[in-house]
């Protein structure tokens, strides 16, 4: 900058001097100048830097583009937004500790900050406490925010970078942000608290986080937003005592809690036991005793001459037979089931009861019904064509049957054609153990490992091994209405998959697609919303899987073969009253007609029977062959359950229990013989159906045998 001597007004050099000796004195003249001129160079540039530090948060028209906003590293060239972030639009990684953050900061704020913390006498930060600090940053944004930022961006901007415009929102949460400080806010200032004041250098502020925590009751705060989502997922998956830790559950990657749809209001949704759908692992499953050459192959079966228990039982272990060797199961045709018949209705089909028909059914299990088995397979050319001097009696069987013989649609017409044109392995109720083994199936001896198990499983019966020979027939075909060659057992006392993993999956394979059909949950979530509905005036809460509340009991009285376990009513109580609490209410699930049996009981608690909930359950609009399926599962979500020893109907109010992650150490049975049974989980092996034990229930979602130490 140039100085105009002569516009000061006076002459630069006094007139008494004169003027040689002045220019020789020049140069140091002009080396004092120049430095003047330096220094306030110098702090012009130091002021246009301190004035743009102090700046940095100025609103310009592109405010909204401001990297404490958004992820954008910028700058402009010929007024056009250049990304060089290359930011997709997605949302930023929230990781609190030991996690990279993926925000960019220009150097300049960077820098600045950096300054201001100097200016104070503080240290230089550390990575570790400028990490800590951009989280709690990250936690105190709220997405609110985040939205009406994003709405206020241009159009053109919104369509450049690719990110997404939400709805606007009109209250800013910035505002409250004091009074919202969340915990983990907190725990972070700590940190840095303690931080600046020892500034020594910590392995990770991670390591101590979990002390911080851990001394709060009762509760647990996250790390990482992605982790917490997982976890609770698969929290949610978890059953109670019967799940099992995260990491231990690989086929629940995947999987939903099912659900169930009423009419009206009713949510049933807590009902669901299953998962649905299954995790991917589980569905995309192939057993490793599948027919391979691509031919269909069928499997067929008498139903059980028993009550419905009995043919449940007797239904899991064909179907998983079935799935197993990936047949396509023929569903007998329509009869009466012992106990069930009604004047309403006659002739009882599978797929009343359980959800067989859907297309989430028919992906893992193929079905076909008898009447269309036979159109398709049973005439002169199909692969099973009916004998001429049977065909009669068969197709007349087709649709309906009657288990007498002497009827014109006798089943067993139907079943000796089954016989005549299909292989009919030998298994005996208290004989034979199904032993599904891949070396066996493949024609190699079993290893020392497996045989050992299963020679403990089968504890003296003889082994019916599943081989790939079996897979040669079109049809295999059970006998399993004949008394000695009933399936009445439960599943996992009659059939053995020595590899764990594939055994939890056919456990798993029961529980989520051979549950109840969706109206039986929606009547019997009425009555148990009403039940609990009335104890929570008493005081008496649900726990955190929605059961309790109540108490429950099984009265077994009508055709019970086993006479010890049928005990007066006196006894009921005498037997179960220290169980019980003080105003309690009991619900009762019984065929004894003569409520005054209960008496004993009624003197002491107020009691509840189904038919108390006839009209406000809907019960009139249901067939009757529901109403025992309605029982066992209110019945299953009592605080404390006592049922019938050797009673199928208790044994799977029971597994429903297990199912709902309930402790088999609160249930009991009538009988002092029985009455704690449940509570030791022993060696179950043999053919028993008395009850249900653990082995159905714990630990199914793993790959391994699951331990006895807690159910």
């Amino acid at each position: 900058m140039a100085i105009d001597h002569h516009q000061r007004g006076r002459h630069p050099f006094p007139k008494h001097s004169s003027p040689i000796p002045l220019f020789k004195s020049l140069p140091l003249f002009v080396s004092i100048f120049a430095f003047v001129l330096l220094c306030s160079t110098l702090s012009i540039c130091w002021y246009i830097q301190s004035h743009n530090a102090n700046s940095a948060n100025f609103v310009s028209p592109h405010h909204l583009l401001r990297h404490d906003r958004f992820p954008l590293k910028r700058h402009f060239e010929g007024g056009t937004i250049k990304d060089e972030s290359k930011h997709n639009g997605n949302a930023i990684p929230r990781g609190i500790l030991g996690h990279k953050h993926h925000h960019f900061r220009s150097k300049k704020k960077e820098n600045n900050l950096i300054d201001a913390k100097e200016e104070k006498g503080n240290k230089r930060e550390t990575k570790k406490k400028r990490q800590a600090r951009d989280a709690l940053e990250d936690v105190k944004k709220n997405d609110e925010n985040k939205q009406e930022a994003h709405n206020t961006l241009p159009d053109d901007v919104i369509e450049f970078h690719g990110v997404l415009k939400p709805e606007k929102k009109e209250n800013n949460p910035l505002d409250v942000k004091e009074e919202t400080e969340t915990k983990k806010e907190r725990v972070v200032n700590d940190v840095l608290e303690d931080d600046e004041k020892n500034d020594e250098d910590r392995d990770s502020i991670h390591d101590i986080l979990p002390d911080i925590i851990e001394s709060d009751e009762n509760e647990n705060i996250p790390l990482d937003v992605e982790e917490e989502k997982i976890e609770t997922t698969k929290e949610k998956l978890a059953r109670g005592i019967a799940g099992l830790p995260m990491s231990q559950t690989p086929a629940l990657e995947g999987a939903h809690r099912g659900s169930i749809q009423c009419n009206g209001t009713v949510n049933a949704n807590a009902l669901a036991y299953w998962n649905e759908p299954q995790g991917e692992r589980d569905v995309n499953f192939v057993s490793p005793f599948a027919v391979k050459d691509g031919t269909e192959k069928y499997l067929s079966f008498e139903m059980d001459v028993g009550g419905w228990n009995n043919i449940r039982m007797s239904l899991e272990n064909i179907f998983i037979i079935a799935v197993a060797m990936n047949r396509t199961l023929i569903l007998p045709p329509d009869q009466d089931i012992y106990l069930l018949m009604s004047k309403k209705s006659k002739g009882r089909k599978f797929g009343q009861f359980y959800p067989l028909h859907t297309e989430y059914f028919q992906k893992r299990l193929r079905t076909i019904s008898t009447a269309d088995f036979l159109e398709k397979e049973g005439r002169v050319h199909g692969k099973l064509p009916i004998r001429e001097d049977m065909k009669q009696k068969v197709l007349a069987a087709s649709h309906s049957c009657e288990f007498r013989n002497k009827s014109e649609t006798a089943c067993m017409r139907l079943y000796d054609h089954y016989s005549l044109v299909g292989n009919t392995p030998e298994f005996y109720q208290f004989k034979t153990c199904v032993i599904f083994d891949k070396d066996v199936y493949e024609g190699r001896e079993m290893s020392a490992e497996h045989s050992e198990k299963a020679l403990e499983f089968c504890a003296g019966r003889d082994m019916l091994n599943i081989t790939s020979t079996m897979q040669d027939s079109t049809l295999i075909h059970f006998h399993s209405s004949e008394l000695d060659n009933r399936f009445q057992l439960n599943f996992y006392g009659a059939l053995h998959f020595t590899d764990p993993a594939v055994d939890n999956f056919f456990k798993r394979f029961v529980r989520d697609y051979m549950h109840y059909v969706d109206p039986i949950y929606c009547a019997a979530s009425k009555i148990i919303t009403s039940l609990q509905e009335e104890s929570l005036l008493r005081g008496f809460e649900t726990d955190e899987e929605g059961g309790g509340g109540y108490s429950s009991l099984h009265v077994r009285r009508g055709d019970l073969q086993f006479k010890d376990e049928k005990i007066s009513g006196a006894e009921w109580y005498n037997n179960t009253k220290e169980l019980w609490k003080e105003n309690e209410i009991l619900y009762i699930a019984t065929d004894e007609r003569n409520k005054t049996f209960f008496d004993d009981l009624k003197e002491h608690h107020d009691l509840r029977f189904l038919d108390d909930y006839w009209d406000m359950a809907g019960l009139e609009e249901l067939d009757s062959y529901y109403m025992g399926m309605i029982d066992t599962i209110v019945a299953s979500r009592g605080r404390k359950f006592v049922g019938t020893y050797f009673s199928t109907f208790s044994a799977f109010i029971n597994r429903l229990r297990g199912y709902y992650g309930m402790s088999m150490k609160d249930s009991y049975y009538g009988t002092l013989m029985y009455k704690n049974t449940l509570h030791e989980w022993r060696d179950h092996n043999g053919p028993e159906f008395s009850h249900e034990w653990p082995y159905g229930w714990m630990g199914i979602d793993g790959d391994e045998i699951p331990s006895r130490e807690i159910f």
